[in-house]
């Protein structure tokens, strides 16, 4: 046996069990879509506006491993063209190979909806792209200050630029 078709075999992968619990419910019908890492980012797109625009009012993305990134630029794409709210889920699963050997591998899933969805959801972020761990500045002259949600003390200043004609 050669040394390519040694590393395919090693690449057929069981899934174990999903570790952690789903945040959100799937009870309603809804398309997932499931990115790997050979996806055209180009069609899925295609496909999930058209489900948008036409059908569905939700819409998930789910990845794991190498395919993480291109399942949030996916995601991200999406926004752009809708106000959506987003649900971010992470997580692992236990993979076994056909060596028997267990590994865990990173999953993603991401749940986007026009409809709102309750804001105290773990991992939710509104249209806007703020989340509950971002401190918003208060409405002071000189500085701002507060404590974000890691507790370190934040301080910002207002800086003015002045335009100022040039010496001749």
């Amino acid at each position: 046996m050669g040394k390519n078709k040694k590393r395919k075999k090693d690449k057929m992968v069981e899934v174990l069990q999903p570790e952690g619990e789903k945040i959100i419910s799937t009870a309603e019908s809804c398309p997932t879509m499931t990115i790997k890492s050979g996806t055209k980012v180009e069609n899925v797109l295609k496909f999930a506006k058209k489900a948008l625009e036409q059908k569905h009012r939700k819409i998930i993305w789910s990845g794991r491993g190498g395919a993480i990134t291109r399942t949030i630029s996916c995601a991200e794409s999406l926004k752009r063209n809708f106000q959506l709210h987003q649900v971010t889920e992470i997580g692992q699963e236990s993979v076994m190979n056909d060596s028997g050997k267990i590994t865990h591998v990173p999953t993603i899933r991401i749940h986007q909806s026009l409809d709102k969805i309750e804001s105290s959801t773990l991992g939710y972020q509104d249209p806007e792209g703020g989340t509950a761990f971002w401190l918003k500045p208060s409405k002071n002259n000189d500085e701002t200050s507060g404590t974000a949600s890691h507790g370190r003390l934040l301080k910002r200043r207002k800086v003015e630029i002045s335009e100022e004609k040039p010496v001749e």
